[in-house]
């Protein structure tokens, strides 16, 4: 029987006063976040990259995570000012030596080259992170709910884009047809596969509770998806790692070890997929051999010409893999050139940003841009936050195994989720600096 007139408004009451209070019960968190300016870089994790104002000859630009990012760098100054406490804690320390060198760098190699201090600026940048960090914990919010959310909600994405669903934000805006599936906080697959690693080591190594296999075969599988080797590779090790940790006696490891490295094996021959697709010529004999022809051909340029305009892919030769076509380029430029400057030029190096916008080698760009100083001052940098917790230690790991193909060290979304997790390990721990042996006062204490 319908309900009558007066009958429909009491329900439609009802049913409104009960959405309200769904909706208030679970929007209160996410609106106390909101009132709390030092979490707002907590959001920026679940938003695209997009320029509003683009620079010429650069994929960053201005973005609505830089407005973000200037507010909470006024509040912390202010906060430093109106308390008189001028103290800097020793790990944002070692960052802003650390950029202290790298504009050094970019100051001795001023009008030369493609040198920027907007380079070495971007890791005060990601150091922002690190200070929400440290509020996420003391307002009483938990890390791994942040890390489950970011790895459903960009695993979800990335099963979409591949399947043609949905498309992608690029640094220009959003595009219906994407290649490779890159998800939504990133806007390139091999951010996206490093970032990957990162959560994914967050996660596993921080939390006791954690379900590993079913998170590590769910990462397994976007990674595939994305078609980023050197981040697949990263997980194979953390896995591997995890297992090892975990194991109650060598021979449950070897099995454990066997079964791990038989399962991509078995998926990369039997189900397709853009990793096998992509690395269908990375061993043959005709890679070895363009390699020899393009070192012998492309000459010593100060100005790193082919870093940014050789080896396109459609340039590649059949029976060669296009990325390590496309990096050969690349790396023989850089190699040659800076094997014909004098010795000193290896003590700064060519300043950050000096050989273009992407080496696609981040170890090899680190040493030839900033030198064995700033390499130096970065590998110190990576060994305090290491000394945090094994959450941090593997996720340093994972960056640097992607560091040897991709410059993950300036990847804006990698670097400041590194920083971020930092900032949460400092706090969780600060009360009790000697736990488990973890951490020794000189990293806690402001200096």
């Amino acid at each position: 029987m319908p309900y009558t007139r007066d009958e429909r408004v009491p329900a439609l009451i009802f049913a409104v006063v009960f959405l309200a209070e769904l909706v208030y019960r679970y929007a209160r968190k996410p609106a106390l976040l909101l009132g709390q300016p030092m979490l707002w870089p907590v959001f920026l994790f679940f938003l695209p990259k997009i320029n509003f104002i683009g620079f010429r000859n650069e994929t960053a630009g201005i973005r609505f995570d830089d407005s973000i990012l200037l507010i909470i760098t006024i509040v912390l100054f202010v906060g430093w000012i109106t308390n008189l406490n001028f103290t800097i804690e020793p790990l944002p320390l070692a960052g802003f030596a650390v950029v202290g060198v790298f504009c050094l760098s970019n100051l001795i190699n001023v009008g030369q080259g493609h040198s920027s201090f907007l380079y070495s600026l971007r890791l005060v940048e990601y150091m922002i992170f690190y200070w929400s960090g440290r509020s996420l914990v003391r307002s009483g919010y938990d890390l791994d709910v942040v890390v489950k959310l970011l790895l459903g909600l960009n695993c979800a994405i990335v099963v979409l884009q591949s399947t043609g669903i949905v498309g992608g934000f690029t640094a220009e805006g959003y595009e219906p047809v994407v290649g490779r599936p890159f998800g939504l906080s990133a806007n390139h697959p091999a951010e996206m596969g490093a970032l990957f690693n990162l959560l994914f080591a967050a996660l596993v190594f921080g939390s006791k509770s954690v379900k590993f296999w079913r998170w590590s075969l769910l990462v397994g599988v976007c990674l595939l998806l994305v078609g980023s080797r050197s981040a697949l590779l990263a997980h194979c090790l953390l896995t591997l790692i995890y297992v090892y940790k975990h194991a109650k006696n060598k021979i449950g490891f070897a099995r454990k070890a066997a079964l791990v490295s038989a399962l991509p094996i078995a998926v990369f021959a039997m189900i397709p997929n853009g990793v096998t697709g992509r690395s269908a010529d990375l061993f043959s004999q005709q890679n070895f051999e363009t390699f020899r022809d393009v070192y012998d051909n492309i000459p010593v340029d100060r100005q790193f010409k082919n870093v940014d305009e050789g080896g396109a892919p459609e340039d590649s030769p059949e029976g060669v893999d296009v990325s390590w076509y496309i990096r050969v380029f690349k790396w023989t430029e850089v190699v040659k050139t800076i094997l014909a400057q004098p010795w000193t030029i290896w003590i700064f190096g060519v300043g950050p940003g000096g050989i273009g916008v992407a080496l696609d080698g981040g170890w090899l760009r680190l040493i030839v841009e900033t030198g064995i100083v700033g390499t130096v001052a970065f590998l110190i940098l990576m060994r305090k936050i290491s000394r945090l917790g094994t959450a941090c230690s593997m996720s340093v790991f994972a960056l640097a195994v992607n560091m040897l193909m991709i410059d993950s060290q300036m990847a804006y979304k990698v670097m400041a989720f590194l920083f971020f997790l930092v900032g949460t390990q400092v706090q969780s721990r600060f009360s009790q600096p000697a736990a488990a042996g973890l951490l020794v006062d000189s990293d806690l204490r402001p200096a």
